[in-house]
């Protein structure tokens, strides 16, 4: 059976091939090629209307005070006090790094400075004791040179003692007189020569003293010159130390004070830059940290934003920035609310499309997206999508066509105009340009057809 079914299939193999060579001995029908198809080009009728050139966008509910915190410092996150989405106030702690050591130096700095203004205090009170001690010292040798002055404004003890050495010496003289005369006189009794000459012999001890008086009274009145000038000497001296004490405390003790308050004010402020606290009252929208994280200085760690004021926000491109302006009209159109129609406008832009004298931006915008105003007191979720329009351009009235109509060679622009079964090049100048719509200033009419590519 096997054998009689190869060779039905050899057979029937051989009844089917044709002549040698492959070729059949019948003439072969040739199927005839399908006619191409020419594809209908589409038509467009110039037409008169409004011709708006808009700008769409989408945007984002976003907040209008938001800031972005971070560490002054690198360090190991020692406590996080805040997450994601909570309200907080203020001044309030949101997160801290390990600050052990930072508290440690804070304390020394408070401690050295606080005996800093101790030395200094002290130095201050021991100064005014000098100076008070100085103006004594002057007021005692003032006083001192006017009792002097008041003791020898009197007849002075030379002249004294001068007057009576004279005295003596006249007593001595007369005394002398009296005992020669009594001696040359033969008959002058004895015991009267006796009496003038004891009388003698007085007045010459009397002499020998007035001039011991005399030749002291000489000698005291030097030393008094002597102290005279010793003592103005002395009110000099407490003269010039009492202008020294005019001139204050060592400055010194100030410059101590002044180091020792500087080195607090840093170690606070590395204590500070350990710290994050909420500039003002609002929400944490996002917090990338948790306890033992590594993180580096002034790399954004917590976000936090006022909720009393939200706005919408819109990331573009230079492209589009270039054809905004600030107050710009927008129509706004809630993503999850299609069915409201609010109005805004542009509040700020990014440097350099807003305005603005740095190369960072303004002030009021330094990240890269517009910024738009709601008018109306809609009440707003955080983060909700809206589509924005903003109309740049609007002409009523004016020629037409889609964009598709319009062919470009070589910076000419024109149309393909059918003119009957004709059709015949017509170059075009154009205004408005839009999505859906070109204003047609010069080359066509209105009705005119016009083939596209």
């Amino acid at each position: 059976m096997k054998r009689l079914l190869i060779f039905f299939i050899i057979m029937l193999t051989v009844a089917c091939q044709g002549e040698p060579g492959g070729v059949s001995s019948g003439a072969a029908t040739p199927t005839p090629l399908p006619t191409p198809i020419v594809p209908e080009k589409p038509l467009y009728t110039v037409e008169e209307g409004t011709v708006v050139n808009a700008l769409l966008f989408n945007g984002r509910v976003s907040p209008v005070v938001e800031e972005q915190l971070a560490f002054g410092r690198e360090g190991t996150v020692k406590t996080v006090y805040a997450a994601q989405g909570d309200m907080v106030q203020a001044g309030d702690l949101l997160a801290e790094l390990d600050i052990t050591e930072l508290e440690r130096a804070v304390q020394e700095a408070e401690i050295s400075l606080q005996t800093a203004e101790f030395n200094l205090e002290k130095a201050r009170l021991e100064h005014t004791e000098e100076l008070i001690k100085a103006e004594i010292a002057i007021q005692k040798e003032a006083l001192t040179a006017q009792k002097a002055a008041l003791e020898h404004s009197s007849a002075s003890p030379i002249t004294a003692k001068q007057l009576e050495l004279q005295n003596v010496q006249n007593g001595v003289a007369s005394a002398a007189t009296a005992y020669q005369q009594a001696l040359n006189d033969g008959n002058a009794d004895q015991g009267y020569v006796d009496g003038l000459a004891r009388n003698l012999e007085q007045a010459e001890q009397q002499l020998f003293a007035a001039e011991a008086a005399y030749n002291d009274a000489v000698r005291a009145q030097g030393a008094v010159g002597v102290d005279a000038q010793i003592k103005e000497l002395d009110q000099i001296l407490a003269e010039i130390a009492y202008e020294k004490m005019l001139q204050g405390i060592e400055p010194s003790y100030a410059t101590e004070v002044s180091k020792a308050q500087s080195a607090l004010e840093e170690a606070q402020g590395k204590l500070s830059n350990a710290k994050l606290v909420a500039p003002f009252d609002g929400r944490v929208l996002s917090i990338s940290i948790k306890r033992g994280s590594t993180v580096q200085a002034f790399k954004e760690v917590i976000v936090i934003a006022q909720m009393d004021a939200l706005e919408l926000t819109a990331n573009l491109n230079a492209t589009d920035l270039e054809k905004l302006s600030i107050d710009q009209s927008a129509d706004i159109r809630l993503r999850n609310r299609p069915e409201e129609t609010l109005t805004g406008s542009i509040r700020t832009l990014p440097y350099p499309y807003g305005g603005g004298s740095g190369s960072g931006g303004d002030d009021e915008n330094k990240e890269k997206v517009a910024r738009i105003d709601i008018d109306q007191d809609v009440e707003l979720k955080l983060g909700e999508l809206a589509e924005v329009t903003i109309t740049l351009e609007e002409k009523e009235g004016v020629l037409w066509l889609p964009p598709a109509a319009i062919r470009r060679f070589q910076g000419r622009r024109f149309v393909v105009v059918q003119d009957g079964v004709a059709q015949r090049r017509v170059d075009v100048r154009i205004g408005i340009e839009s999505e859906d719509r070109v204003e047609i200033l010069e080359g066509l009419e209105a009705g005119q057809v016009v083939i596209g590519e």
